[in-house]
């Protein structure tokens, strides 16, 4: 008999519940009781840990209870009087609660089902000694046979329950074990359980009680959810026919239409195209069709969602219907009134802007730019505050006129030092672009960001031909109006175009800058609103490059000092969102000018530093910031005269009464960062606040250090908690660079720390946590560049911890400690008595660095790691540089990676003393040529490009088509300052030449291009 048949007479085969199941979950749902609950807790830990059998008699029994709370009448005569007389005993005021009012009974069965599922999904360990195949010790308790087949009974006839609570509990149950990726459960696992989908297919398609149909939909949903890949692929075929006939008018039952899209939609995100749903997708189509204009909100929510999970994994099956489901979505995203709606239709267009070239024909590029005209209007108007959301801001603003205002921090996150890692760290200045669009929304995506985001897409999508005849018209009519709330959506709306319309949009802002500076010029009062003045702020920002571009156009010379004197006022207003907006907005207006702010540094200092102590939160992180991009572009003008005594003694005074208070406080971090810009920056002109800052940085590193081994165990649980000792030490770097040689003297200097400072900093390059590590070994390459006299007495265990971490597992760690070792190799000149004791680990090391970098050895999966190979090849020719008989033995083993990671290096200084340890490397050893490939063509080819790169412009594209394109002419003459290197590779190629066989030099003569010929026919007079 299957699951399914034996529902029907379900009621009157399952037995009733003990008194002693009813006894503990009425003890466990009564919390006031202390001591009972506790006992509650003990009693039940107890049975479920006692052994397999009283373990899986106890999920039974709660089974029982979830059905029996269903019809309580009919399971209290089951039970007999002797049952219910000692469950009064043991219960009284639970029994007389729940025999008063039948409603108690379904948040107690309720209880009952979670304490099942909990016992199932996170059983305690066995420690019954095994016994036979049914026991494990030391295993998680699991449900035992034949108890299991009872219980897989009890559990699908409680689909079919009359309270929906008690349906979902159970679903949640079945979905949540069946398809368990653990298999936690192996008997309710769907492997040991063939006839559930039989049995939920059959209740679905039977035409049953209505309960039972609810009931195992959502069940479907939920594995849906959990787990489709789990379903057999008949099941599933034999599945989806039976879920669209459920979205197939007409269906009157929301909850049934609702469920079975839902299914669908989690079905296709996990990547899985059912065979008959690629048969029945018109059907499907169709049915979603049929709901466009469903009367429930939430249907039609679902409706939007299953065509957006379509045009992400299957665009080939929604292009032939483009125009009808863009035209659906259009009135969708209209649709205000049902915000939830909308957001999901709007979510279309965005996603929309995301498909690759591949996916997004031209058709259907044409079907959405058709619909511009009407739908930019659309997304326009979804950008407005909805009224409830206009009401919860007004309220923040008068909470934020308070004196102290609450408020909520994001996560602070360090940003990584990192030494030479290509081009692919270089979207670390893009932290803050989540903000762009949600300055009161927090973290929760809305319909206004959706639309906001959606608008932008467009603008880079299709440029402003089709999006500025329909958007303008709309923004003058919002910006004039006179609700602020409306004109704030439009100056969103403006900063959105302004990556993807800003040519295009050049002669119309001279008077919309002036509009937006307005705005912001609004003295500070109970009228003005705060939202408008930061997304005014914001969209400034947005378009720095066209105001700035005027200034140094001498078109408007006066916006710089305009803008400047504008954000500075409004940075010392009291609402923290107008703060930050401000701030913000000005960060990105120094990037822009660089130097050009120079004349307004001091009241700029100086309107910063007043404003530290009002600053709280968001604010006050953006306000460290901004002074680290000032430093950053405006460069060693920061640094000159006075100024350095306006701000960096606010920031120290700030840092250590915010250390003293809590120094793992992440507001650190960015104040922090900040200093260590502002070090370098300055240079030798801020030595007066050097040994502050110096001994403020190592207090920071021991506080935190102590504090993080305060814990239980001694062990760090989460790598971020080391972030205030990964700042400091990039600070103290900061003073390494900026201070030059002159940092020895002031460590020396330091009485707290001149002793003790090597022993900190080589406990960092041990630091369980590679953050730590990563940025000592930054450390330990700049000391060696700058100040190598501070490293003598500890560079053997600097060295040695230096080799330990070339492992490419943790890729930033060890790109450091590589890029650290050729910087002292430079320091050790032609003595290689400090290199000798590490030189074997060393060569071994980077030789695997450059040999598997890229080969899946790395442990990356076959992805090369940035800079890595550069790196070591710089690594090894400064290696070779202090005696080449560490590196010439081995040579043949590397050859042609040191040739791909030489032709890769873009520092001019690396660079060059990578090719000049390859030159002595091998003259030192040439029958490495011969040795270092089973293709000596291949080998000299390899060494040939080396060198050829050196007249390849960096640009990747270039160096692409210059080698590969023979007629492509754009190689570039050998740096003037390295003519005696440019001689020495001539030599090399001639000496190869000569010392391969003549018919191997013509093979590789004649592979080839004709411009790479050229050139070393004109340039080196080669043949």
């Amino acid at each position: 008999m299957t699951d399914s048949t034996a529902t029907a007479t379900a009621a009157t085969t399952i037995p009733a519940p003990n008194a002693q199941v009813l006894s503990l979950v009425g003890a466990l749902s009564n919390a006031n009781n202390h001591d009972l609950h506790v006992q509650a807790i003990q009693a039940r830990d107890q049975a479920l840990s006692g052994s397999l059998e009283t373990y899986s008699n106890l999920c039974l029994q709660l089974s029982f209870l979830l059905w029996g709370c269903d019809n309580p009448a009919t399971m209290m005569t089951a039970m007999g009087q002797d049952q219910l007389d000692a469950w009064n005993a043991q219960d009284p005021s639970t029994a007389t609660k729940l025999q008063q009012a039948e409603q108690h009974w379904i948040p107690f069965g309720q209880m009952a089902g979670l304490i099942l599922k909990n016992a199932l999904l996170r059983p305690p360990i066995s420690s019954q000694a095994p016994q036979g195949a049914q026991a494990q010790a030391g295993g998680p308790m699991h449900v035992i046979q034949p108890v299991s087949d009872q219980l897989k009974q009890v559990l699908i006839t409680c689909l079919g329950c009359r309270r929906k609570e008690l349906r979902a509990v159970a679903s949640s149950v079945i979905a949540t074990t069946a398809v368990s990726t653990d298999s936690i459960q192996p008997q309710l696992h769907m492997e040991m359980w063939p006839t559930l989908m039989p049995s939920l297919l059959q209740n679905l398609a039977g035409g049953g009680e209505d309960n039972v149909v609810e009931g195992t939909l959502v069940c479907v949903q939920k594995i849906m959810e959990d787990g489709p890949q789990e379903i057999r692929q008949d099941h599933l075929d034999a599945l989806i026919p039976v879920l669209i006939q459920f979205i197939v008018p007409p269906q009157p039952q929301e909850t049934l239409k609702i469920a079975a899209l839902k299914a669908m939609v989690n079905c296709l995100n996990e990547g899985i195209m059912p065979n008959s749903l690629v048969v029945h997708f018109n059907d499907y189509l169709g049915g979603l069709s049929g709901l466009a204009n469903d009367p429930s909100p939430e249907v039609r929510k679902w409706v939007c969602r299953s065509i957006v999970t379509l045009l992400v994994l299957r665009t080939e099956y929604v292009e032939p219907h483009m125009e009808a489901i863009c035209q659906f979505m259009l009135t969708a995203t209209a649709d205000t009134a049902h915000p939830d709606v909308a957001l999901d239709a709007c979510e279309f267009w965005l996603t929309f802007c995301t498909l690759d070239d591949e996916s997004c024909t031209p058709e259907m590029i044409g079907f959405v730019g058709n619909l511009l005209p009407q739908l930019v209007p659309v997304l326009l108007r979804g950008m407005v505050y909805s009224a409830d959301q206009r009401e919860e801001l007004m309220f923040r603003n008068e909470m934020d006129a308070a004196e102290n205002p609450n408020e909520q921090v994001k996560p602070v996150f360090h940003k990584s030092k990192n030494k030479h890692q290509g081009d692919d760290d270089g979207d670390e200045d893009d932290d803050g672009e989540d903000d762009d669009f949600d300055d009161d929304e927090g973290n929760e995506w809305t319909l206004r960001k959706c639309s906001a985001a959606s608008l932008d897409s467009f603008a880079g999508l299709y440029g402003p031909g089709p999006i500025l005849p329909s958007l303008l018209p709309a923004l003058q009519e919002g910006l004039s109006n006179a609700d602020p709330w409306v004109q704030e959506a439009s100056v969103l709306a403006l900063g959105a175009i302004a990556d993807g319309c800003m040519h295009a949009m050049a002669p119309h802002m001279a008077q919309l800058h002036q509009y937006l500076m307005g705005l912001l010029s609004t003295p500070e009062s109970p009228q003005s609103l705060p939202q408008l003045k930061s997304i005014a702020a914001w969209t400034v920002g947005r378009y720095a490059q066209w105001a700035i571009g005027q200034v140094q156009s001498g078109t408007q010379g006066h916006l710089l000092a305009q803008m400047t004197e504008v954000f500075v006022a409004r940075m010392g207003e009291r609402n923290r969102r107008v703060q930050a907006a401000c701030c913000s907005a000005f960060g990105v207006i120094v990037e822009q000018a660089g130097d050009l702010m120079v004349p307004y540094l001091e009241p700029i200092c100086q309107n910063l530093v007043a404003a530290m102590p009002r600053y709280q939160g968001r604010s006050l992180l953006i306000l460290f910031d901004t002074l680290g991009i000032m430093a950053d572009f405006v460069g060693p003008a920061i640094g000159e005269g006075n100024l350095p005594g306006i701000y960096v003694p606010a920031l120290l005074h700030m840092w250590n009464e915010m250390a003293k208070q809590d120094p793992t406080d992440r507001t650190l971090l960015p104040l922090m960062e900040s200093l260590s810009s502002i070090a370098l920056v300055c240079g030798v002109n801020y030595q007066p606040f050097a040994l502050e800052t110096f001994d403020t940085a190592m207090s920071m590193i021991e506080s935190v250090t102590l504090i993080l081994q305060s814990s239980e165990d001694g062990r760090i649980d989460d790598d971020q908690d080391a972030d205030p000792i990964v700042c400091a030490v990039d600070l103290i770097d900061g003073l390494v660079e900026g201070l030059d040689e002159s940092f020895s003297q002031l460590v020396a200097s330091s009485t707290r720390y001149s002793q003790h400072f090597l022993s900190v900093f080589h406990a960092m390059t041990k630091h369980e946590v590679p953050g730590v590590r990563m940025s000592a070994f930054a450390l330990l390459g700049d000391l060696a560049r700058k100040s190598p006299a501070v490293l003598e007495s500890a560079l053997p265990d600097l060295l040695k911890e230096a080799v330990a971490n070339l492992d490419p597992y943790h890729a930033q760690v060890c790109n450091n400690a590589v890029w650290a070792i050729g910087e002292i190799c430079c320091r050790c000149g032609e003595n290689p008595e400090p290199i000798k004791p590490f030189a074997a680990d060393l060569m071994q090391a980077l030789v695997a660095l450059l040999v598997g970098n890229d080969d899946g050895s790395s442990g990356h999966g076959g992805m090369s790691i940035p800079g890595l190979t550069e790196n070591s090849a710089a690594a090894m020719g400064r290696l070779a540089k202090v005696d080449a008989s560490l590196v010439s033995n081995d040579l043949s083993r590397f050859l042609i990676g040191w040739c791909d990671g030489m032709a890769k290096i873009t520092d001019p200084t690396e660079r060059r003393d990578a090719y000049q340890g390859f030159v002595v490397a091998l003259h030192a050893n040439p029958q490495a040529i011969q040795q270092a490939s089973p293709s000596l063509t291949g080998t000299v080819t390899s060494i040939l490009f080396a060198i050829i790169s050196w007249h390849i412009p960096n640009e990747s594209a270039l160096m692409a088509d210059m080698l590969h394109n023979s007629n492509a002419n754009g190689f570039q003459p050998f740096p003037p300052g390295e003519t005696e290197l440019q001689q020495a590779l001539g030599k090399l190629m001639h000496d190869i030449k000569n010392g391969v066989p003549s018919e191997a030099w013509d093979q590789v003569s004649q592979q080839m291009p004709v411009n790479v010929r050229q050139l070393l026919r004109e340039v080196y007079q080669l043949q």
